[in-house]
């Protein structure tokens, strides 16, 4: 069974390597299991300076579907002490008239149970995060209620945090089919987030947003150059800092972004919409352009 399986697992990781694990993991859900895939990020700092064990990090996770309601794996990080973090399990049930997805882990240096249980009733989610070394093991409760109506969609979020009893709310409504506001609450009131995204024509959009404690304020334009370019400038206007993206849809789902931070740093990230195929990015100090920061990821199916 998955519980035989997961106390076996957990008793052998401390002897076997990450081979072992990962062969047993395979086996343990034999002929019922969907095939196991290992999701792979590896990051490289300052690589101008050589290529270094050392200055390699990176994680990989590995899964496999047990079942349609049920996902198991763990969590391998490169060059740390404790290589495997941790382990998890993906429920899927049906209660009642809605659906509970629970997303839980178990930390190897802890044996700390975290993570979220959802539960989704028609345009109603409840969130719950759990961690079993906290003191009051609910850390918090987040209500999400999504209406539409005229062909306007507005939401409501609340979060209540345990520990310090405190309540974040956010809100967001469609003022008209062009424009959405969105508005954040937290500290009781006294922090405020407003953002707004309008829709100038079908090749322009505009997004402002406002932190209304500190006065700060930053305007993004997003212009559509083709149907395969953009451009993306973002201006802080306390700080008058100015960045600009260009981003190129690319074959295959891919996407490029190139960011130009005049004062800081050059980035530049390649996404994809396919988890099979590679991520990478690139960050490197304008002053220092041949010493990049670099990592890539991608997910492979056995």
């Amino acid at each position: 069974t998955t519980e035989i399986y997961t106390l076996s697992l957990h008793d052998a990781l401390p002897i076997f390597s990450l081979r072992t694990v990962v062969l047993a993991l395979a086996l343990a859900v034999g002929a019922q299991a969907g095939a196991p895939s290992a999701t792979v990020n590896l990051k490289h700092a300052a690589l101008g300076s050589g290529i270094s064990a050392d200055a390699l990090k990176g994680d990989v996770t590995i899964e496999s579907e047990v079942s349609s309601d049920l996902t198991v794996g763990l969590e391998y990080d490169h060059g740390d002490s404790n290589s495997i973090k941790s382990l998890f399990a993906k429920i899927s049930q049906k209660f009642g008239d809605g659906d509970v997805d629970a997303d839980l882990k178990v930390a190897m240096d802890g044996n700390e149970i975290s993570g979220e249980i959802e539960y989704v009733n028609g345009d109603s989610t409840i969130t719950t995060e759990i961690n079993s070394g906290s003191d009051n093991i609910v850390d918090s409760i987040t209500y999400e209620r999504k209406t539409t109506s005229g062909g306007l969609s507005s939401m409501f979020k609340p979060k209540f945090t345990v520990a310090d009893k405190s309540v974040e709310l956010e809100a967001s409504a469609d003022l008209d089919s062009d424009t959405n506001l969105l508005v954040k609450l937290s500290e009781g009131g006294a922090v405020a987030d407003v953002e707004v995204n309008h829709q100038l024509d079908s090749k322009t959009a505009v997004k402002v947003e406002a932190q209304l404690q500190s006065s700060g304020a930053q305007i993004e334009i997003e212009r559509e150059v083709d149907a395969d370019n953009s451009i993306r400038p973002r201006f802080d206007i306390q700080s008058k800092h100015l960045t600009c993206a260009w981003v190129r849809k690319l074959s295959r789902g891919r996407t490029a972004t190139l960011t130009v931070d005049p004062d800081n740093s050059v980035e530049f990230d390649l996404e994809t919409t396919d988890d099979n195929d590679w991520s990478a990015k690139v960050s490197a100090p304008l002053g220092d352009m041949g010493n990049p920061d670099v990592s890539f990821g991608r997910k492979f199916n056995f």
